[in-house]
């Protein structure tokens, strides 16, 4: 694979501690490839979405799967024969819920924001409430817009049953099509509207209590899910309720509904089970008469986490083609798509994976990058493979059964920087977010990673669902352990602490084990690591040393500490460099190195200008590797590459052939990792959630080139 060489054009100006001013050479080309981690392909037209809410498959085996929101626009992915064939155009709106198709159309029930409402700039979130359409949208067979005759939006192919303030449980949670009527489930309203999918007028609509899925069987009867997934009901096909319900399991989450060729109903489960479901309904009563998938899932014992074809992790839908071959779409937790096929005798014929959103990897210290986690996730990688197959999926860490109250399921966005870290023996991941106001470290127990210690900066509560960590203190920042080795948050497991205060955006754990966080203009606290408890928890005291900001800083944004070189690395803007246009959550506008810090060194040895220009330039993300130090620019996701020892800018790094030279925005605040191999070369990680996977660069020494 040919090397790709890429140049910044800008001489660097470094200043120095005693304040001489030194304009750096012309950086040399780099030489590094391109891989990727996470998805199943690299890009351009191909890639698999970011979630898979929903699934109905086609007599000839394409997948139409469905989803809230995809970063490219692949809310509703058409996939055939293991690879995407096509999406519906203009869906990247509010969100959606439900897919159905019938031989002549496809259907998506989803919200957008009414036309007359407000632009909001790219990038850029609402803050008022829109007023939105809620309804459901049609499309040909083989994915092209279908227009209608009163059709609402500029596309004309919306039918509309509500306008309202923009709240995501108007939308409609299920479809189903005989391919003459559209049932849909109006979940708030407690109703089944019916219209003629050629006009998509309505035609009738009649009372159901929480309906969310659906499906017509032969016959014409319809099956509904209640809202919960614990109950099943029918209704004939004029909206009389039968005196019939599916005998679930106790522990079942029904999530999708769906025929199989000899006349069982196939239901997917999401409960304990993590199975698909089969009944016989024509019998009476109704019968379970068998499952497809191991029981348990993914998280079945002996290896709970482990990844196997028929280990499931958040089943949403399953359909048959025309031949009797088996689909089953997965979102697993906290989100990710994995799209699988299996043959009539039930061996897996082909698999699909867009498992990262808003996300990186880090590699375990000691592995020479071969052990990799990311937030979720476990994967291994060989660096010396060609790109897209160097990398296999091996777990999920998340594990919702064990650990109901892991914060990657209740605040995702907290808790998606991961840097892994070997303390005592033991590899941890350490999570930070979007924003840094929680610090949460996990314990890799087999391939599952478990909440050990959590580092809040006061009382949380989940925006959708109310979720709060149960016991915690109602002020105030706070530490909590897990004491008894549940993984729960239990009483007596809380400690009270301080910090800073307000919004910061430094907080790291170093390779020593301490914790590192930073107030924009209050100072750095750390918190010193006493080793592992008798369960294997990191201890930490909870009273933090405190410094007050070094020069010149007027605003901290960053900290990396290595211990083995007692060097801190700070990042942010000072009064001769300030961040002039509000970028909300950079690395600033410097990076300083300061040798000595134990010692109270508060001099820097150099202070190096990051590439700034407002609105157009701007670093976000920083880390330190080898003899390195990187930084990603937010828009264009180009990586600067610096020399540690002199704060030479050595050249850049941007996406390449293999990746489609394509990436999306760098979304959060610590989304690059980097470590160095044995052979000198560094492997770079880098968030790509526009089509869902991680970046990784592999780079040659840049200060010994032609190393490997």
């Amino acid at each position: 694979m040919d090397r790709i060489k890429h140049t910044w054009p800008t001489a660097l100006i470094l200043l120095l501690a005693s304040s001489q001013t030194v304009v750096a050479d012309e950086p040399a080309p780099l030489r590094y490839t391109t891989s990727w981690i996470g998805n199943s392909f690299g890009g351009g037209p191909e890639w698999v979405q970011n979630f898979a809410e929903d699934l109905c498959v086609l007599p000839d085996g394409t997948c139409v799967v469905g989803s809230f929101w995809d970063e490219a626009g692949r809310e509703v992915g058409l996939y055939k024969n293991g690879r995407p064939i096509g999406k519906l155009p203009d869906t990247h709106m509010r969100g959606g819920k439900a897919v159905a198709a019938s031989s002549k159309y496809i259907f998506y029930a989803h919200t957008c924001v009414r036309e007359d409402q407000p632009e909001v700039a790219a990038g850029q979130a609402r803050r008022d409430v829109p007023i939105c359409l809620f309804g459901v949208s049609r499309y040909t067979i083989d994915g092209k817009l279908a227009p209608f005759p009163g059709g609402k939006t500029r596309l004309k192919n919306m039918a509309v049953f509500r306008e309202a303030p923009d709240n995501h449980d108007l939308i409609a949670r299920g479809l189903a099509t005989d391919g003459k009527l559209l049932y849909i489930a109006d979940t708030v309203q407690d109703r089944i509207r019916v219209f003629d999918v050629e006009t998509l007028s309505p035609v009738r609509e009649f009372a159901a209590e929480k309906p969310e899925r659906l499906a017509l069987e032969r016959s014409g009867n319809l099956w509904v899910i209640k809202s919960g997934g614990k109950t099943i009901t029918s209704y004939t096909a004029d909206g009389k309720l039968r005196e019939i319900e599916i005998p679930l399991p106790p522990s079942t989450i029904a999530t999708g509904l769906s025929f199989a060729p000899d006349g069982r109903m196939v239901v997917t489960d999401n409960g304990p089970r993590q199975q698909l479901l089969f009944f016989d309904a024509s019998a009476q009563p109704m019968k379970l008469v068998g499952t497809f998938g191991e029981e348990g899932g993914m998280f079945a014992s002996p290896n709970p986490g482990r990844v196997g074809p028929l280990r499931f992790a958040g089943p949403t839908g399953a359909g048959y083609d025309a031949k009797g071959n088996l689909y089953v779409a997965c979102n697993v937790p906290r989100g990710g798509t994995v799209l699988r096929a299996f043959a009539p005798d039930h061996s897996m014929s082909w698999e699909s994976l867009g498992l990262e959103f808003v996300d990186v990897a880090d590699s375990v210290p000691g592995t020479n990058g071969k052990d990799i986690f990311t937030a979720d996730d476990r994967f291994s990688y060989d660096a010396s493979a060609k790109a897209g197959a160097n990398w296999k999926w091996v777990a999920h860490t998340l594990d919702p059964f064990r650990s109901p109250d892991d914060l990657r399921l209740h605040f995702p966005s907290l808790q998606c920087g991961t840097s892994v870290r070997v303390l005592g023996g033991k590899t941890f991941l350490c999570q930070r977010g979007m924003w840094q106001g929680v610090l949460g470290l996990y314990r890799v127990e087999g391939d599952l990673a478990v909440p050990s210690v959590v580092l809040s900066a006061g009382p949380l509560k989940a925006d959708k669902s109310g979720w709060s960590p149960p016991h915690q203190p109602k002020t105030g920042r706070w530490f909590w352990r897990d004491a008894n080795g549940n993984g729960k948050f239990d009483a007596g497991e809380y400690n009270p602490t301080v910090g800073p205060t307000g919004e910061f955006w430094a907080s790291n754990v170093d390779p020593r084990g301490d914790i590192w966080q930073a107030g924009r203009d209050t100072g750095i606290w750390r918190w010193e690591f006493r080793g592992l408890d008798r369960l294997g928890n990191p201890e930490y005291d909870a009273k933090p040393e405190h410094r007050p900001m070094p020069a010149p800083f007027t605003d901290l944004l960053r900290t990396e500490y290595d211990p083995s070189t007692d060097t801190m690395w700070l990042t942010g803007q000072t009064k001769d460099r300030p961040i002039t246009n509000g970028e909300w959550g950079t690395a600033g506008t410097v990076v300083a190195r300061y040798d000595g810090w134990s010692k109270g060194v508060s001099s820097p040895r150099f202070v190096v200008n990051f590439p700034y220009t407002p609105d157009k330039t701007f670093m976000v993300s920083f880390c330190v590797a080898g003899d390195l130090f990187f930084a990603i620019d937010c828009k264009t996701a180009k990586v600067s590459v610096y020399d540690q020892e002199h704060g030479r800018l050595l050249g850049t790094m941007s996406p390449g052939p293999e990746v489609q030279r394509e990436s999306g925005w760098i979304d959060f605040r610590d989304a690059i990792r980097a470590s160095r191999l044995s052979d000198g070369s560094y492997l770079l990680f880098a968030e790509e959630d526009w089509k869902a996977k991680t970046i990784v660069y592999h780079l040659d020494d840049p200060l010994h080139q032609g190393s490997r």
